[in-house]
């Protein structure tokens, strides 16, 4: 606002004398609102010589009195945001409520106070003394029309006049104190809103027309009415020129209404720029808001209905920046949720180790979301215990090497969370009595425990504690739920893998257990079970040996010569060769087990028939090791029954 006060540049510092010179300033300047009252009194009043006398030695007193009695005035009615001026000066930025209001008021207040004050002790200390001097010394009105009275009237001007010299100097004191009062209006504007509306006590642009248009108008009445009746009774009653007089007429009505027309128009600018100078003001805000920027405030540079349109759009505009300022932190928290869920996701299906798992897991808790402390409790194998398997922090290391564990059905949190399978909240731990003190968690003010379930199965707890109370709300919660949920879920996956590695393990130790009794009883002649193509060559030739493995268990070895280096492409050609071999190899046996299975049923099959063909015993024991002789190829076949006392 420098560019429309020479003031702030002059004087800089807006402290409680600030206030008193600017309207020192005002006060000296609308002396100049008074002259055209004065010079009305001056043609119209005609004093006598004694008159005059008096007056010049008499009205300077009473006019330095006056300024002093108004300086008075507006000391007192702003004792309050002097104060404040002088807080701020000194850079004091936290009020009192009280006196913020307050000077509030006294600062929007000023100009319709002192207005007042100022009619009231300017007709009382200048112009009704000056009346009652004058009228003392004036000759006794016999008749208004008689020529010997022709002076007698005289106080009747001096009223007149004064109430003109009132009215203007008043009239543009406001104006000025109003104008030069802008910048502590703008500095001692409360932030709160409805302060600054409860505190506004300046007067509404009605009002300030309601006085201004009758002001001017009786200003103008004033002047000019005093001209007409004073020239019609020197017409009447002097022998004084009717021309000349005409011609005093002409020159007091031009002049006045000069007088009177260029007060009118300062009026008018300063009153027209106090309604404008807000609407401008409040048009720029309006743009650059439009642009983007919510931080703008328009300056309350009025105290009327455009001030009380500019503090209710600074409110709106407020609460639109704070509306936004809250989305945006609840678009960034959420978006930090989201990261940190969508890590524990990522962190979860990128290993099916738990341990590892668990520890990076835990850690995201205070890395992303700046948690006091965060642990995982599984339970046990008979379900009692919930055993602590991962926290973070020196606590957590610390509770981990004793082997902590918390009682499923005791009373803690992590307890009533795996036994109610929901999660279990302590906003203010200070209030729960039935609750687990963890002496290494002094600095624990809230708490939560979120049950690791799959499948209507428990596995443990997700416990997290933060340093604030009330941290968990319904946001924070249904992400802790989500991520909780898949860690549930990744352990479960984690134990499943293992299952089936143990299973996958077991499975190749029994086929190459299979394989290796398969393939024994052919490695004893292996002489039957080598094949070889070619001469050998001397000790510098190029060797290569590729194992025949199937299923980890090598069957055997395929051995090359040659006097060249062998190529990648010869190698691959060789290791397909090698696994094509032992999986024919392997069939090959399968087919040979398969046949002499299919010939020993067969065999079984028939010595059983002429078993089952014999009638007597003896036929039954001759067949029996007869027909096993001969398959067998037995030299000697014997067979007997033995029955023995068992007693």
């Amino acid at each position: 606002m420098n560019k429309y006060f020479s003031l702030n540049r002059l004087f800089p510092r807006k402290d409680g004398w600030y206030l008193i010179l600017v309207v020192e300033i005002a006060q000296a300047l609308a002396i100049l609102g008074a002259i055209p009252g004065l010079i009305s009194i001056r043609f119209n009043a005609e004093f006598s010589e004694g008159q005059a006398q008096t007056l010049s030695v008499v009205m300077p007193v009473l006019i330095l009195i006056t300024f002093v009695a108004l300086l008075l005035v507006a000391w007192r009615i702003t004792a309050t945001a002097r104060k404040r001026l002088d807080e701020l000066a000194v850079g004091s930025t936290k009020p009192n409520p009280g006196d913020e209001l307050d000077a509030w008021r006294e600062i929007t207040s000023l100009t319709w106070r002192y207005g007042i004050a100022a009619v009231v002790i300017i007709f009382a200390l200048d112009v009704l003394p000056a009346f009652i001097l004058v009228a003392s010394q004036s000759n006794v009105l016999s008749s208004p029309f008689q020529p010997a009275s022709l002076n007698s009237p005289t106080p009747i001007y001096i009223l007149l006049g004064g109430t003109a010299a009132i009215l203007g100097s008043v009239t543009l004191a406001i104006l000025l104190i109003g104008r030069f009062t802008l910048p502590l209006r703008l500095i001692l504007a409360p932030k709160d809103f409805e302060t600054q509306l409860k505190g506004r006590a300046g007067t509404l642009v009605v009002g300030k027309f309601l006085l201004l248009i009758p002001a001017l108008i009786a200003i103008g009445v004033l002047l000019i009415a005093p001209i007409g009746y004073q020239q019609t009774v020197r017409i009447l009653y002097t022998e004084i020129s009717s021309f000349d007089i005409f011609r005093d007429l002409q020159v007091q009505t031009i002049l006045f209404s000069a007088l009177a027309l260029l007060l009118g128009v300062v009026y008018s600018y300063y009153v027209s720029k106090s309604v404008s100078d807000p609407v401008r003001e409040l048009i720029d805000t309006f743009n650059k808001i439009e642009q983007g920027d919510l931080s703008a405030r328009a300056p309350i540079s009025a105290t009327d209905e455009l001030g009380i349109v500019t503090m209710q759009f600074n409110r709106m505009v407020f609460r639109l920046e704070a509306l936004q300022t809250r989305l945006e932190q609840e678009v960034a928290e959420r978006t930090k949720q989201l990261t940190a869920s969508n890590e524990v996701s990522r962190v979860a299906s990128s290993s099916l180790d738990p341990d590892e798992m668990l520890t990076r897991v835990v850690n995201l808790f205070t890395e992303q979301f700046g948690y006091y402390f965060a642990a995982i409790y599984l339970l046990d194998p008979s379900e009692k215990w919930a055993e602590l398997k991962e926290a973070t922090g020196e606590a957590g290391k610390l509770l981990m090497q004793n082997h902590h564990r918390l009682e499923v059905s005791g009373k803690n949190v992590v307890g009533g969370a795996v036994r109610e399978k929901s999660p279990r909240i302590h906003q203010n731990v200070s209030e729960e009595k039935q609750r687990y003190e963890n002496p290494l968690l002094p600095y624990t003010r809230s708490e939560i425990a979120l049950p690791l379930v799959v499948a209507d199965r428990v596995l443990g707890a997700l416990n997290v504690h933060s340093t604030k109370d009330s941290d968990f709300g319904s946001d924070i919660l249904r992400t802790l739920q989500n991520m909780a949920g898949q860690v549930a879920i990744a352990l479960e996956n984690a134990r499943l893998f293992q299952e089936a590695q143990q299973n996958i393990r077991e499975l190749r130790a029994i086929q190459q257990q299979y394989l290796l009794t398969g393939w024994s009883g052919l490695t004893n002649q292996p002489e039957e079970l080598e094949y070889g193509v070619g001469d050998e060559l001397d000790g510098i030739s190029k060797k290569m040996d590729v194992s025949i493995s199937l299923r980890d268990q090598i069957l055997g070895q395929i051995s090359l010569q040659s006097n060249e280096e062998w190529t990648a492409e010869q190698k691959g050609l060789v290791d397909a060769v090698a696994t094509q071999a032992a999986i024919a190899l392997e069939n090959a046996r399968l087919v040979s087990e398969t046949r002499q299975v299919a010939l020993r049923e067969r065999m079984l099959a028939e010595i059983n028939s002429k078993i089952w063909s014999s009638a007597t015993i003896d036929s039954v024991l001759q067949t029996a090791v007869k027909e096993l002789g001969r398959r067998l190829d037995a030299s000697r076949a014997t067979i007997e029954l033995n029955v023995e006392d068992q007693s």
